[in-house]
């Protein structure tokens, strides 16, 4: 029997983004810079997005200001898309290590810049075309444990799919297993694998114990390349239903018309999205009214280090109960607060 497929509407053919703010950049933003005559000058505070220096400082070379006889470096680059920009990490850094306490409103315009930095770097990033040529597979997952361990999966061969590392996939399951009771395999269950590209996930909590997992994809040749045979291979094309839309737009449809439309809630949800290519604030905020979360749910979501602090505490009625770090990736687990570490 062959896995079912499952088009909400007519999604769009790209991720739906939260429209980008756009700030503009104030001349009150600073940048902490040292001076270049030596290490006895003291750090100086200079304006690290002025788009015109005076003339008298114009001779003294592209770049360069002259404080107190000084040359001074400053933090300062442009360019045609993006204007003037500082190093917003770095500037709070050398603030703190300057023993300058930074005001209230010159934080809140750091951030404001980082937002806008990022999001310019996640609208190019979904922007970037696949390159010219047949698009390839090859075989480097496999499956870790259960009904299937070590069965290989198929992924693509290039890096606009970006797998679960399996020694991340199998720590994850290791703690979902625990949680319910038995090292051995999962409680049966319903499993949604959103953003599943190979599918390696949703296939896993099939393999060990899922009675039946939704595998959200949008690109079509990863669905028919990549997923199907995966399915296939595996046997567990009866268990699965596969939606070949944008993760947005899904559950977008599924908190206008309900749960029903996926069949009911979930038992576990899986967030592994490409992480240039969403905002994890919003999508948590998106995930946390959904039909499709009950009071028991376990979501497991993989996130960069650089989005930590737009994970929240809480998803709907459920808590953090794990955060872990393996590398540069995070994982947060959210569950019934029964559930949480001490």
């Amino acid at each position: 029997m062959s896995s079912t497929f499952f088009s909400p509407g007519s999604p769009s053919p790209c991720l739906r983004l939260s429209p980008a703010q756009q700030h503009p950049h104030s001349s009150s933003h600073h940048n902490v810079c040292p001076s270049t005559s030596g290490a006895s000058q003291p750090l100086v505070l200079c304006a690290a997005s002025r788009r015109h220096s005076e003339k008298s400082d114009k001779s003294s070379g592209k770049g360069r200001r002259k404080r107190g006889g000084a040359v001074v470096e400053e933090e300062e680059v442009f360019n045609v898309d993006g204007g003037w920009k500082i190093d917003l990490d770095s500037t709070e850094k050398m603030l703190e290590v300057a023993g300058v306490q930074v005001p209230v409103r010159l934080r809140q315009q750091l951030e404001q810049e980082r937002q806008v930095v990022e999001e310019k770097a996640q609208r190019s990033a979904v922007a970037r075309k696949v390159e010219d040529g047949p698009r390839l597979t090859h075989k480097l997952l496999k499956v870790m444990a259960g009904k299937v361990g070590g069965r290989k999966l198929a992924s693509p061969a290039d890096l606009n799919v970006r797998p679960m590392m399996e020694v991340v996939r199998g720590a994850v399951f290791n703690i979902l297993q625990a949680l319910g009771g038995c090292s051995a395999h999962l409680p049966p269950g319903r499993w949604l694998d959103l953003y599943s590209g190979t599918g390696s996930v949703g296939i896993e909590a099939l393999s060990r114990g899922c009675e039946a997992a939704h595998f959200v994809e949008m690109d079509p040749w990863v669905v028919a390349e990549v997923l199907d045979p995966n399915l296939a291979v595996t046997g567990f094309q009866s268990q699965a239903v596969v939606h070949t839309s944008p993760v947005e737009t899904l559950l977008q449809q599924a908190a206008e018309n309900g749960a029903g439309i996926l069949g009911g809630q979930f038992d576990y949800i899986s967030v592994t999205p490409p992480y240039e290519a969403v905002v994890f604030s919003n999508l948590m905020e998106q995930l946390s009214m959904s039909p499709l979360i009950k009071d028991d749910t376990c979501i497991v979501v993989e996130y960069p280090i650089k989005s930590k602090r737009e994970m929240p505490e809480t998803c709907g009625p459920l808590v953090k109960i794990r955060d872990r770090r393996y590398g540069r990736t995070h994982v947060a687990i959210y569950g019934p607060s029964w559930a949480k570490d001490d």
